[in-house]
């Protein structure tokens, strides 16, 4: 299959071999000698993530990895010699833009350093020219959305979570692999919605397969009949759902029309990869397919301490470790660049993933900083920024669905920008 903007690499999830990571920044930027008399302020850091709408089960694990990563840092010794202060605005819906307006306006108002946030691709469009204006640093945990790539107002936007480049890529070149020769595609028409299911066509397409139908509804939607309808009249061997957990409506919508997994290959996407025990009969989703970027690693000991931090289980670990890693690296900026110019940060974050010395904890990585030597932190997700802000590399988990409606992981699949 020609792929020229990708390298490849399949394994048994057993098997995982370590990701070669190469250096992505300008190596000439070393952070300054820091000693902590020579600055003395507060990081102060919004988060705009959802507690409300189709994301809020999210919204609920990667507050608290971000309210967990405040934590450590501040047990670490801190930033510019104080502790790290959070503020949090609901992003709400991504219908509801005015929401995530309301959100980016109140926190620029409390004059933040930085936003973590937001978690929806279509969010993240609705506020980063406005944040860009008031030089705020966006660092997103979960916009895999590719207009972020090269964006107009991405001067201080970065994301933990690699574009859907990649993973609509590893989706596409699984289905072709699992022998399916035509698609029928179903995604909500969003910015996530859309980016994801042309590039999973895209790539299909490249391998020989046909689309044969690929429709998208208005997120605002609560009835699917005609979208469906049309699906099944297609007749497609294999389908892909692109959504949030509006999964839940729009399932019994296709198996009341008769569009049965048991009888056609589905396939989920990171925004509807969820545990459906509760919705649906045993054995309904048995053997469906889902794609998820996934961090190098396992994150079980991370979700355990943030859960115990947090003082519940999470309804979601997805981007869990993502939204950690954004903090932390938020952190290692303004340390690196001691100072709270937008700019002289902005231009540390790169750096700090694509120095000379491996740290994996924010102690750790701190020490190094204030001894002069450049870093690379390999945290949770060991995310490696290109100049762009985007994750110059990304491991794609494949997960299958089992007769009680949970998924595990099977495969994960390596790819490069």
């Amino acid at each position: 299959m020609f792929r020229p903007r990708f390298a490849w690499r399949s394994v048994a999830v057993l098997g995982v071999a370590a990701l070669a990571l190469g250096a992505c920044g300008d190596a000439d930027d070393e952070p300054e000698d820091i000693t902590e008399d020579e600055f003395s302020g507060t990081l102060n850091v919004g988060m705009i993530l959802p507690t409300t709408g189709g994301l809020a089960p999210y919204g609920v694990g990667m507050i608290a990895a971000v309210e967990y990563a405040a934590s450590e840092i501040n047990e670490g010794g801190g930033v510019w010699g104080s502790d790290v202060s959070l503020t949090e605005e609901n992003e709400g819906p991504a219908e509801e833009p005015e929401v995530v307006a309301a959100a980016a306006s109140a926190v620029i108002a409390q004059e933040v350093n930085a936003v973590i946030g937001a978690a929806s691709s279509t969010s993240s469009l609705n506020i980063i020219e406005s944040l860009y204006n008031q030089q705020v640093i966006q660092v997103s945990p979960s916009n895999t959305g590719p207009d972020f790539t090269d964006h107009e107002f991405g001067e201080y936007y970065f994301r933990t979570a690699p574009s859907d480049i990649i993973q609509g890529s590893a989706l596409g070149d699984r289905i072709i692999a699992d022998g399916h020769p035509t698609l029928g595609i179903l995604a909500q028409q969003t910015a996530y919605g859309e980016g994801l299911a042309e590039q999973v066509a895209e790539v299909y397409e490249a391998g020989g397969g046909e689309v044969v139908y690929q429709e998208y509804y208005d997120l605002a939607q609560t009835e699917y009949s005609a979208e469906i309808a049309g699906l099944v009249d297609a007749d497609p061997d294999a389908f892909v759902l692109v959504s949030y957990d509006e999964s839940r409506q729009i399932i019994p919508s296709l198996i009341g029309a008769g569009f049965n997994p048991s009888d056609k290959q589905w396939y989920f996407v990171d925004g509807n990869r969820l545990d459906y025990s509760g919705d649906y009969d045993d054995g309904l989703l048995e053997g469906v397919l889902a794609s998820q970027p996934v961090g190098d690693g396992d994150p079980a000991d991370l979700v355990a301490a943030i859960e115990e931090h947090h003082g519940d289980s999470l309804p979601e670990t997805a981007y869990v470790p993502e939204a950690y890693d954004a903090m932390i690296l938020v952190a290692l900026g303004a340390v690196a660049a001691n100072s709270d110019d937008a700019d002289a940060i902005r231009d540390q974050m790169v750096n700090v993933t694509t120095g000379d010395n491996e740290c994996s904890s924010f102690a750790e990585c701190r020490e190094l900083l204030e001894e002069g030597e450049s870093i690379a932190y390999r945290g949770a997700t060991n995310t490696v920024w290109n100049d762009g802000g985007d994750p110059s590399e990304a491991t794609i988990g494949i997960f299958e669905y089992a007769d009680d409606n949970t998924f595990s992981q099977i495969e994960e699949v390596q790819g490069q920008m």
